[in-house]
Order: structure tokens, then sequence, then C-alpha cells
């Protein structure tokens, strides 16, 4: 259990200046703990119940998770307006402090309830709202105002530009900063980038000379951003363990292939007949596909998938995607078309930032090779499938987290939750022994 005192200090000066910044930006780096930030401002500084909007994995999984690993959180009841509309409706009625939506379902929400049941507001990946024209952001547009506190948080608020700030930072200030509307926003700060010559009709804008200097001090009292090189109080290395949820039928499908050690996957019987046999079944289950009897890869879920490109969507970050089975490297080929396996021909691409996702098998380069790579402000590894070994897992770590490694390096760990995955970390971390797995996998609830 994590106590309060165990914040960075960059999160405690966060936390200070919520105090007198009731509506507030939090701009921070995946891995800088943003959610446990503005928790802690919830716990200590928000009266009345707080509505939380986040992408669906973020608001299945995230939340409610950092509320049980924080002692000064324990206080805190969650629920989670999530499923079916039976089961989001029981939900909010239901007796708490913070009411998680996925995003897709806000318009509903605002249909069927009054909004100022809810004191607070929190956006979270802040910058799914920079769209002004879609039907979610005009649902809550009209709402804003009857929230006492509002924050947004995300590592990437400017995905496509200081443009996108404009509507984030209008849910903050209601156009105070930035001005009321978007035809305004652009006469004072944007020209037409291209437009057709004969209509007018204008393609695409761009900032006016300077501008990007002035967006960024009107917004300065209100928006805040931590990037690793403002960090210098974080360690060199930054582990981060992601709980991801199977949907339920999916859920159900891998707590009877653990008991029986049988499943069926698109019509055909998949079967384990020894517990090794299943701790990697398990694993390749756990990991989105499994092999047939054949050897054919056959699909059972897109859990990890979306959440890795949820994960990536708008991050300059380089990142480095270890994966251990074949079929994880061909759904992750599919899925990001933009990745590169590494090879010898590319190493040097890598190091100078010139790729932003490469793909790597830890047994293949986990030893010998430097992968250093200084070109941004972070470095980052995800490992896609957790590896039995431990070698392989310190080995390919230290690709980049070695000496020479100029930028701090962050470590993801994709897990499904209440799975072999979470054994396996374990392992990893020298809790428990393999041979543990093999019977935990067997037995686990």
């Amino acid at each position: 259990m994590l106590k309060r005192n165990q914040l960075h200090q960059y999160q405690t000066n966060m936390i200070e200046k919520a105090k007198t910044t009731p509506n507030m930006a939090l701009f921070m780096e995946m891995g800088t703990g943003k959610t446990v930030t503005a928790l802690t401002i919830i716990a200590e500084q928000f009266k009345g119940k707080t509505l939380v909007v986040a992408p669906k994995r973020i608001a299945e999984s995230v939340w409610d998770t950092e509320v049980a690993n924080w002692e000064h959180l324990h206080h805190l009841k969650v629920s989670k307006v999530l499923g079916t509309e039976k089961q989001r409706l029981a939900a909010l009625q239901e007796k708490a402090d913070i009411y998680i939506i996925n995003i897709e379902n806000i318009v509903w929400l605002t249909g069927v309830i009054d909004m100022l049941v809810f004191t607070n507001i929190i956006l979270d990946e802040s910058q799914r709202w920079k769209d002004p024209s879609t039907k979610r952001f005009k649902a809550i547009k009209k709402h804003l105002k009857g929230f006492q506190r509002r924050l947004i948080l995300t590592g990437t608020p400017t995905t496509q530009g200081l443009p996108d700030l404009w509507s984030q930072v209008g849910i903050l200030d209601l156009g105070e900063r930035l001005e009321t509307s978007l035809t305004r926003f652009r006469d004072m700060y944007m020209i037409p980038d291209q437009m057709n010559r004969h209509t007018r009709v204008v393609y695409s804008w761009k900032l006016k000379p300077g501008a990007d200097l002035i967006l960024k001090q009107k917004i300065s009292d209100i928006a805040f951003s931590l990037k690793a090189k403002d960090y210098l109080e974080l360690p060199e290395c930054t582990n981060v363990y992601h709980s991801i949820f199977f949907d339920p039928q999916v859920r159900k499908q891998y707590d009877k292939f653990r008991k029986d050690m049988v499943t069926e996957v698109k019509g055909e019987t998949i079967t384990a007949a020894t517990a090794a046999t299943l701790a990697n079944r398990l694993l390749q289950f756990t990991s989105g596909a499994i092999y047939n009897e054949e050897g054919e890869t056959r699909e059972i879920h897109r859990a990890k998938l979306e959440f890795l490109a949820e994960m990536l969507e708008g991050s300059g970050t380089p990142t480095l995607v270890f994966y251990h089975f074949k079929h994880s490297l061909q759904r992750l080929r599919l899925q990001f078309p933009e990745a590169v396996v590494l090879d010898n021909d590319n190493l040097e691409a890598w190091k100078s930032g010139k790729i932003r996702l490469l793909l790597a098998h830890p047994q293949s380069w986990g030893a010998g090779v430097n992968l250093q790579c200084n070109s941004g402000d972070t470095a980052q590894i995800v490992w896609w499938d957790l590896p039995w070994s431990s070698e392989s897992y310190s080995q390919g770590n230290a690709r980049i987290f070695r000496q020479g490694q100029v930028k701090p390096v962050i470590i993801h760990h994709l897990t499904m939750y209440n799975s072999i995955d979470e054994l396996v970390v374990k392992a990893l971390a020298g809790k428990i022994s393999v041979q543990n797995i093999l019977l935990d996998a067997l037995k686990m609830p």
C-alpha cells in the first residue's frame, strides 16, 4: 500500500497549485502519475460528487485501481457508470464520491440525468475533446458553468498543434483566455494554410507568426505542463504497470479455460494437457490470440491492441515494444503499419529518433545490442508479452536503460487484470517462482 508521502515533489507542487486554481489543466506525460495527482486533489480539495469522463479502457481499470493502491485515497467511493444501460443507471444510483463514465456515453448521460448532481468534472485524455463540432463536446458544453471545479488531464494536449488547445482551455475558462468562439480564435491567432482558390473555402489553418508564444502566455496561469526534462526528482527509470480488463464474455472464456484446460475459439477446440502447457496458452490468451492444434493463429480479443493504440495516440515518444509470440508480431504490425521490426539496418535510425515505434523479440535482441535513444524527452519500453525468464526481462530493459542513456526511461507492462500476466510480473520481481506460477495458474480465482 502506497502512502501520500511517496508522491513525488512535482506531484505535491501540482496539488498545492490546485488550491488556488479551481479550473486547471494537468498536461502530464504518461508515467508521471497524473491520475493519482488528480485523485489527491479530489480527496483533499473537492466537495460533492465528481464526474470523471475517460476513454473506455481507462474508465474500466485505471481510476479505481489507483484508489485501491494508495492509502490516503482509500476512503473514496468509486462508481463506474459502464456496461449496459441498466447497469449504468444502477451505477448512477449508488452513493459515491466519484462517478466514472466512458467518453462514448457522455451524450447519453446528459440526456438521462440532471448534470447539476455533479459538483465537479474531470476530463481524462482531454485531447479527445479538441474538436468542438463533436456531439460529446456540444453535449457537455452547455453544462460547464454548473461545475464548481473543472480539471482536464492529458500527456498529449496538442497532437496536431497548438490550435488543439482552444476547446480544451475553453472547457476550463469558458472562453475567457482564447476567445468564446472558434471563429474569433482563428481571426485572432490563425491564417489559412490550404484553401480552394475559387471558392475560398479553407481546408486547414496555421498559426500567425508569434502566436504560439502568445497562446502559451495566455494559458500559463491555468495549464501546467510536465515533461521528463522538468522532473529531475524522478528516478532515471520508472516502472508502470497497466491493468487491462477483459470484456465480460472473454473473461468467462479465460476463467473456463484455466479451470477446464480446454476452450473453443471460433468453433475449434484448443486443449492444454499439462500445467506448463496451460500456462503458456494462457499467456497467449492474454496477448489476444492463440495457436490452434495446427499452429494457426486464432484471435480472441483486442484489449491490449486497443490499450496500446490509446497509449500511443499523439505521442512522439520513441517506443520499443517487446513481444514473444509470432502472432503478437503479426497483430502489432497490422494494428500499427508505421511500426518497424528491429534489425541491424535500422539501429541507427532508431537511435536518432527517426523511428517512433520499434518491435523486437527479447531473446533475439535482449543482449549485446545498444538501443539507447536520446532524441526525445524520454524513451519508453512496452512489454506486450511478458517473458518467463527474468534474464530476458532484465537484459531487454538494459538495451535502453544503461550507461550512456541520458533521457529518462519509462518501462510499461501490459497486464490483463486477474490473469497469469500478474503472476509473471510477480515472478519477474522475484516475489514468486515459475513453479508457483504453474501451480497458481490452475487455482487462481
